[in-house]
């Protein structure tokens, strides 16, 4: 079965607002991208505005932390209601820490890399998280960015290391390239622009879900 996870990327409270009622219909879950304008040279909502995190009830949401050294910021993410929290390899020297502080919260916790970052990175982690998130792309915090073919060969190779475990995609997962990551070895396709940006967004998150049949 493939999960399916819209992806905001907000600026301002209000656009996120807007963007979970336009998906609440049909989505559990959405991933919400915040960069702290460190990690990534984008900076989002909250960090842009300094106001308090809250979330709407009717939406479960797991946030994507592109922040330099999650470690430390971690608990006011999971203080605010998250269900889920993703923190990059690449950010941290103490990633264990960030899963010691999800644990003891009850928190769901995935470990995000780069294509261009060594595999080998995730080895110690791999089993004490709850999945992988692969990012699509070098080019963090944007929408509508390619898929680099790199991150395919991530996903193939992850698969065969690991083929039980939870592997997520982010960033340029489209209509055009979903098949291809599922029959990578992705289990878990989380899509911004591609459902946000649709005519239909519902079509387009229900497409994705059908390909969990074609694995």
């Amino acid at each position: 079965m493939i999960e399916i996870v819209p992806a905001i990327i907000p600026e301002t409270k209000t656009q996120l607002e807007e963007e979970i009622k336009k998906i609440s219909k049909f989505a559990r879950l959405v991933q919400i991208d915040v960069s702290d304008g460190i990690f990534t040279s984008i900076k989002t909502w909250p960090y842009i505005t300094g106001e308090k995190i809250s979330w709407p009830e009717n939406i479960n949401i797991e946030v994507h932390l592109m922040v330099d050294r999650p470690e430390e910021k971690v608990s006011d993410w999971i203080d605010s209601g998250v269900k889920s929290i993703v923190a990059h390899i690449e950010a941290t020297n103490n990633f264990q820490k960030v899963i010691d502080i999800c644990r003891r919260h009850s928190v769901s916790v995935g470990v995000a890399i780069k294509p261009s970052t060594d595999i080998s990175k995730l080895e110690p982690f791999v089993f004490k998280v709850d999945f992988i998130q692969i990012m699509g792309n070098d080019e963090l915090g944007k929408h509508g960015v390619e898929l680099d073919p790199r991150a395919v060969e991530r996903i193939k190779m992850l698969r065969a290391m690991y083929s039980e475990s939870i592997i997520a995609v982010d960033i340029g997962v489209s209509e055009d390239t979903a098949q291809v990551l599922v029959s990578a070895g992705a289990n878990k396709l989380i899509s911004g622009s591609a459902i946000l940006d649709a005519d239909n967004p519902e079509k387009v998150f229900r497409y994705f879900e059908s390909l969990s049949d074609i694995r």
